[in-house]
């Protein structure tokens, strides 16, 4: 994913300013997931969307705890494997961020 921000409108018509961290696509769920944090937060969050809306897409809310627990075990993996980086990593001087394979993570 090229541009990692995302700026989600609330029903209220507030605009939040998100990053992407990383989608996902679940074979168990048949679904496509989107992880983000709230820029200046360390809080994450996930929704399910659909690939094929390019703009204006629609976010859905998770819908049962299993998503949920899906859903954090990836953030964990994603987590561990940008802790396990420090910057630039040997060999391939690149930023970790761009090494992320979201395979990696089922």
């Amino acid at each position: 994913m090229e541009n990692r921000d995302l700026t989600i409108v609330t029903q209220d018509g507030t605009e939040i300013l998100c990053e992407v961290l990383f989608t996902n696509y679940s074979e168990q769920f048949n679904k496509h997931y989107l992880v983000f944090v709230q820029k200046g937060t360390d809080n994450a969050s996930a929704a399910i969307f659909d690939p094929n809306e390019t703009e204006n897409t629609k976010l859905q809310d998770i819908e049962t705890e299993e998503e949920w627990a899906y859903l954090e075990d990836l953030l964990e993996k994603f987590i561990a494997k940008q802790e396990g980086c420090s910057g630039e990593c040997a060999g391939c001087q690149e930023d970790c961020e761009s090494r992320f394979d979201e395979e990696d993570l089922d």
